[in-house]
């Protein structure tokens, strides 16, 4: 039955829904910056595929009690979205070593438009006046933000990697958002990286047998060095994982298009951070691109709270994940 206005838990979940984004926001910003010194020792791939197998294995203990609630639809939804993931994880850590951690996490973004567009081809969900206009801000807010390291605006193979990785990104969160509503968010995530494992691994050694002039596209590194593997697990334990885990949940309560562009702010957090530990230089850019995201992402969720408003969709409880 269809009701007009949320109850009190029903805005009580969407608030901590929206406090579990700003999480997520901040501790993916700190993804791009730490990453990047790894990428020194490790080969895209093999850094792709160690963090989507320590994810894995560390969810699969927690998930087994409740793998009585997997049927069809959890491989129908989460086995193609945890391809494009692997995907865009993948073309992510390979353009990261060819452009700089601000540029890399401004491109990762693109899914702030790609994502409203995704939702009129699923499910013809028209985007709120204040989606569209929000989208565009996060857009410029980001492409400003890509001269913060002092070189201006360039297009190279990281850029380009990235961008396609952001694209794939926002492939990622709209089908998400659109499909997996009813689902347990960890179990869904699980399957997602046991996809991840076999992506990036396939992917690895193949651009490594490929050999483009006598060398592989990306020659296979790994480091064994306990420090590396250290920060790895934290990396994707920390970070990752729970970023994953929070957000799928999150895109339960949270319309998609908002988190597609309250997402990009974590590039806000990057610029910030790789500024303070010397791998950019600080630039007006920054601070300007910064507030445009920050007001793009207050629009975006103004619309969420004037639609659910307007007409609020009462739906099946999703899955708890207790």
């Amino acid at each position: 039955m269809d009701i007009q206005t949320e109850t009190k838990p029903q805005k009580r979940k969407r608030t901590i829904a929206y406090l579990g984004i700003v999480a997520v926001v901040f501790v993916w910003g700190l993804y791009p910056v730490f990453t990047s010194d790894l990428l020194g020792v490790y080969s895209g791939g093999a850094f792709t595929l160690a963090s989507s197998l320590v994810s894995a294995v560390v969810l699969l203990p927690e998930c087994l009690p409740k793998l009585k609630y997997i049927d069809r639809s959890y491989f129908k939804v989460a086995v193609p979205t945890g391809f494009v993931v692997g995907a865009a994880n993948l073309l992510q850590k390979i353009g990261l070593t060819y452009t700089t951690p601000t540029r890399y996490a401004f491109l990762e973004n693109l899914s702030c438009v790609v994502v409203p567009i995704l939702l009129f081809l699923f499910i013809r969900k028209k985007p709120h006046p204040l989606t569209i206009s929000a989208s565009l801000l996060c857009l410029a807010g980001c492409f400003i933000m890509s001269g913060v390291s002092g070189e201006g605006v360039s297009i190279g193979a990281g850029e380009i990697l990235c961008a396609l990785a952001g694209v794939l990104y926002g492939v990622n969160i709209a089908a998400t958002g659109v499909f997996a509503v009813r689902m347990n968010a960890m179990l869904y995530v699980m399957i997602q990286m046991w996809v991840n494992v076999a992506v990036s691994g396939v992917a690895a050694f193949a651009l490594n047998a490929i050999k483009v002039g006598g060398k592989p596209i990306e020659r296979f590194a790994f480091s064994w060095e306990w420090r590396h593997l250290l920060l790895v697990a934290v990396l994707v334990l920390a970070i990752s994982t729970f970023g994953w885990i929070v957000r799928t949940e999150a895109l339960k309560y949270v319309n998609a298009s908002v988190v597609a562009v309250i997402m990009p702010f974590s590039s806000v957090v990057t610029g910030i951070v790789a500024v303070l530990v010397g791998k950019d230089s600080f630039a007006l850019p920054l601070l300007f691109g910064g507030l445009i995201i920050l007001l793009a992402s207050v629009l975006s969720s103004v619309a969420d709270v004037r639609e659910s408003k307007r007409k609020y969709e009462h739906l099946k409880e999703p899955i708890d994940d207790d």
